[in-house]
């Protein structure tokens, strides 16, 4: 027990000579108990060997990782953060909406739908989807879908959520089976994000 006190000759260390009762000179590097001579003459590697592994190691990571970002097309050609598309404001508190429009009734019917899982949409609590673009400024673009379809007005948003394949085929965008009713409402709500 700790607070007993060892009996005389039995010791964990093996006893010392009398003419070895200092310690090796004392070092900074040097750590632990009574007891612990100074074996570094006797190690393979100097001290600072450890050190300057470390240092060299974080050095090639940090060139490493510039040279990957360096070489990576998406930093080069400006897609690393999405597409001009995809790319918007950041989805912040929606537009004033009045009690009872089109564009509120799309409003609380989006979240009803697939869209936020997909999309980012301004004002729509849970919309916060990265697979499809930010709709954040939609109303604004004159084109959408990547470009291949035009955007003058409510009806063609209506038309394009509608039927997505229908007006560029092979898009990722799925046909989602809203009625003409819920089409009008929503593309009423993405008409105000301008």
């Amino acid at each position: 027990m700790h607070g007993e006190s060892e009996p005389a000759g039995s010791s964990a260390l093996a006893p010392r000579s009398a003419g070895s009762a200092e310690l090796a000179e004392a070092s900074p590097f040097q750590t632990g108990g009574v007891g612990l001579y100074d074996h570094s003459d006797r190690d393979p590697f100097p001290r600072s060997a450890g050190m300057w592994a470390g240092a060299t190691g974080l050095i090639l990571t940090v060139i490493l990782g510039g040279a990957l970002i360096a070489l990576n097309p998406a930093f080069s050609n400006g897609k690393a953060g999405g597409s001009s598309n995809q790319l918007g404001q950041a989805a912040a508190a929606g537009p004033e909406l009045a009690p009872g429009s089109p564009a509120a009734d799309g409003a609380a019917l989006i979240p009803s739908k697939q869209c936020p899982g997909c999309h980012t949409i301004p004002g729509i609590q849970g919309a916060n989807g990265t697979v499809g673009p930010n709709l954040a400024g939609v109303a604004g673009r004159t084109k959408i879908a990547g470009g291949a379809v035009d955007n003058r007005g409510p009806d063609d948003l209506k038309a394009w959520i509608m039927d997505p394949p229908s007006k560029k085929p092979g898009t990722a965008m799925p046909k989602l089976g809203l009625t003409d009713d819920e089409a009008t409402k929503i593309a009423a709500y993405l008409e105000t994000l301008k």
